[in-house]
């Protein structure tokens, strides 16, 4: 494992850092890669949403219109809707042009902490402080079904890949998995400490969780058992993300790094330093050979793989 703040002159099979973007002013929140262009979608607390060009690495386009911290972005998979969700119970169904138009509604009575595409995009699911999770129709935007069975806010929810389940986590010290057609519960995954992001590995079968304390676990959702643990942070883990090729996964977290695990091998490979202060999230871009981390110092940071 290396630790470094890297950039261009370092060695090629390493990861640099290319370009840092800024234009927020508060803390962003999310990141979400928009299919068929080379352009990011940023979230922050200044309640607004920024796209961004990657091949000029200038700021496309600034969306305002919810009246509070947005603490959610995700692109349908043609990348013509951009959604977001924010702490003003609201979800916001945008088309990602120069006029910005928007159609919103309310999603809960609480915040709104996590937006996503089922993956044909006909339906996207809303986490939210009021313990539930709720699948809403995209063209119509009318309710299809509520998830209940966490005790706790939570905090992320995600479809797989295939569509085939949902999973979940909460401030309830678990991780849920969720059957799509039924709106059931099939397994909950219990932790020590609480599990604050997800992300579904494009297998279907394992589940990465960003946790409190600093922890990434992976879950194996075919038995249930928790099969990787790393502890990678100081203070908590804030994000994790699944590289393209399912061999890599990214995660950083308060301490202000940024890690690359190789889950094959079981190690940490990269820690990566740049932002000043907590790293709030990071992804992999949709091909894999960049990826992007953002921040409480407002900064969105272009990073190219390289080690692939």
């Amino acid at each position: 494992m290396s630790e470094s703040n890297y950039d261009p002159s370092s060695s090629s099979d390493d990861p640099c850092l290319l370009s840092t973007l800024k234009g927020h002013q508060q803390s962003i929140t999310d990141i979400a890669f928009r299919p068929e262009k080379n352009q990011v979608a940023t979230s922050s607390k200044d309640k607004t949403v920024m796209l961004w060009n990657l091949d000029t690495n200038t700021r496309s386009f600034n969306f305002s219109g919810h009246s509070d911290s947005v603490t959610g972005v995700d692109f349908s998979c043609d990348g013509s809707i951009m959604a977001t969700c924010s702490k003003d119970q609201h979800v916001r169904l945008w088309t990602p042009t120069i006029k910005g138009n928007s159609n919103s509604f309310k999603a809960h009575l609480t915040t709104v902490n996590s937006v996503n595409f089922a993956p044909d995009s006909s339906s996207l699911i809303t986490a939210a402080n009021d313990k539930n999770i709720k699948a809403w129709c995209t063209a119509t935007r009318q309710f299809l079904c509520s998830y209940t069975g966490h005790n706790n806010w939570v905090k992320c929810a995600k479809y797989s890949t295939e569509g085939t389940f949902i999973a979940s986590c909460a401030d309830d010290h678990s991780v849920k998995i969720w059957d799509p057609s039924s709106c059931k519960c099939e397994q909950t995954l219990t932790s020590k400490y609480n599990p604050v992001h997800i992300a579904v590995h494009k297998n279907g079968t394992i589940v990465a969780a960003a946790t409190e304390s600093g922890r990434v676990n992976i879950y194996d959702i075919r038995n249930g058992k928790l099969q990787q643990r790393y502890i990678i942070h100081e203070g908590n883990a804030n994000y994790v993300s699944w590289h393209p090729d399912a061999n890599y996964l990214l995660s950083c977290g308060d301490d202000g790094k940024i890690s690359i695990i190789d889950v094959v091998e079981g190690r940490p490979l990269y820690t990566l330093i740049g932002h000043e202060g907590p790293v709030t999230a990071c992804k992999f871009s949709l091909d894999g050979s960049h990826f992007v981390s953002v921040g409480a110092d407002h900064c969105v940071m272009i990073w190219k793989t390289n080690f692939i």
